[in-house]
């Protein structure tokens, strides 16, 4: 249960942080799509979408590695300094590579997918956001290996989305169309690296440090052994996650890139929780599993699994079924995502359900498998994609991608049974699913008498009633009321 508490303390810090991100994030999207239109909005999401697929490798999976590496030598100043080095040394050069190949290359990327001069300059904006957002997920990382999530959560979670919001709501306020919203988005994302760059040397003693006496072949290869693998596991998932809007920027209008896009991002919405647990569930885990405490893991994997679901259970019944009350926030021209919404809503459900298996084969040293899963999986999700999208349009992206997020997640928790004998189900699954049922049918009946912002609001608020009363109607786990225990006396 300390665990636990542990755990569950940096998932309520995510969590918050995460509510925070997504309320201005929801804002800033509101912002972005009333102010520009669904066209220029389409051209600014598919530029994010590049630049996202860019920092993939411009870290070399260093981000992840600081996961594994600070917690691991705790007690060893000199290999956290060494490590961190690394990975900040790694991250600068591949940034600096990386955005200056979109910078270089973005003419011909706007003449083989969006073409339309402003989308040039926007990628080479973006380019500079690259190398800022870059060094800023390392120092975001180094929080949640040292297990200082709040840190992380001031930076990345609250600064972020504030300094954006109000960048891009002045730069709309002055007159400025897309080229002035990007300035002002690039602008935000040096205040933020320099936020976190202070509260990195302010708060902690870890220093990027690589010394010639420290530095052995074995050191170096240990790195980039669980790091490079990391990259390729990386780029695969972006076969699987990011290629569905890459394509469809190809096939399709930037309008429909627009709608696409937000449908995605609303969807996003259900990995909240999972997020949550994950930000310190690695490090948790990998101490268990380097302790040789399998019992203690396996339990803490089956406990979190069914905390993710539960919640994100809830959230897709609301988006689900008030997709297209939510969608026509953003205006008219989106409304047309609404079946793309559905899908992506249920893909995310399955994703939530597989919980952390993606960290738990990473921190139990099945790194490689972790890589194959997503290189199989990423190279089905595009030639789905292409098949289903020549085949039905828009919407056979979304059907394609959110097939792969299911299959692959039911893949991952086979195979740590088979690996580990980690399984993280049990029949208490059975009680958030009969609440579901029941949420479900209240929120379709309130939909015979109101609409529109009333709607979301109100059949919200009753969903999230229902739900809870018909999940303490049926009973909490004993572990639950446990853990819920201690916290309770604890504030006390």
């Amino acid at each position: 249960m300390d665990i636990l508490a542990t755990l569950s303390r940096g998932a309520s810090l995510h969590v918050v942080g995460k509510i925070f991100f997504n309320v201005f994030g929801f804002l800033l999207h509101l912002v972005l799509s009333r102010g520009l239109g669904a066209g220029l909005y389409g051209i600014y999401a598919y530029g994010k979408t590049l630049s996202r697929i860019a920092i993939v490798f411009t870290n070399l999976g260093s981000d992840q590695s600081v996961l594994k590496y600070l917690p691991e030598y705790s007690d060893d100043a000199a290999q956290q300094r060494l490590f961190f080095g690394l990975s900040v040394l790694t991250s600068l050069v591949g940034s600096i590579v990386a955005a200056a190949v979109l910078a270089v290359y973005a003419p011909v990327i706007s003449n083989l997918t969006i073409d339309r001069p402003e989308f040039i300059g926007v990628l080479r904006l973006f380019a500079i956001i690259t190398v800022f957002d870059t060094l800023a997920r390392i120092i975001h990382s180094s929080f949640r290996g040292l297990e200082r999530l709040e840190y992380e959560v001031l930076s990345s979670k609250i600064s972020r989305p504030i300094l954006r919001l109000i960048g891009v709501v002045g730069a709309l306020s002055l007159g400025y169309s897309l080229t002035g919203v990007m300035v002002a988005l690039v602008v935000a994302s040096g205040l933020v690296l320099g936020i976190a760059s202070y509260l990195l040397l302010s708060r902690f003693e870890l220093r990027p440090w690589i010394s010639s006496d420290q530095v052995t072949r074995s050191s170096v290869f240990e790195y980039y052994n669980f790091s490079i693998p990391l990259t390729m596991k990386n780029a695969a998932d972006i076969l699987i996650r990011r290629v569905d809007i890459f394509m469809v920027g190809l096939f399709f209008s930037s309008t429909v890139v627009g709608y696409y896009n937000i449908s995605l991002l609303i969807a996003g919405f259900l990995t909240i929780p999972l997020m949550g647990f994950n930000q310190l569930f690695p490090p948790i885990a990998s101490r268990l599993y380097m302790n040789g405490e399998i019992p203690k893991l396996n339990s803490l994997y089956n406990t979190v699994t069914r905390w993710v679901f539960t919640i994100s259970f809830l959230m897709a019944i609301g988006a689900f079924v008030y997709r297209a009350e939510i969608l026509s926030l953003f205006g008219e021209d989106f409304t047309a995502g609404t079946p793309v919404l559905a899908l992506f809503v249920v893909g995310q459900l399955f994703n939530c359900l597989g919980g952390p298996n993606g960290y738990l084969l990473m921190m139990t040293e099945r790194q490689y498998v972790l890589v194959v899963n997503q290189w199989v999986f990423g190279i089905v999700n595009v030639v789905l994609n292409y098949v289903m999208i020549t085949t039905f349009g828009v919407l056979g992206a979304a059907v394609a991608t959110a097939g792969v997020f299911a299959m692959l997640n039911i893949v991952q928790t086979i195979e740590l049974w088979y690996f580990e004998r980690l399984f993280p189900y049990s029949l208490n699954f059975l009680k958030p699913l009969f609440a579901g049922v029941i949420t479900t049918i209240v929120m379709v009946s309130i939909r015979y008498v109101m609409s529109d912002t009333v709607l979301l609001i109100i059949g919200g608020l009753t969903g999230v009633v229902t739900y809870g009363i018909v999940l303490l109607a049926i009973g909490i786990e004993e572990d639950d009321k446990e853990f819920f225990g201690k916290v309770t006396d604890g504030v006390k």
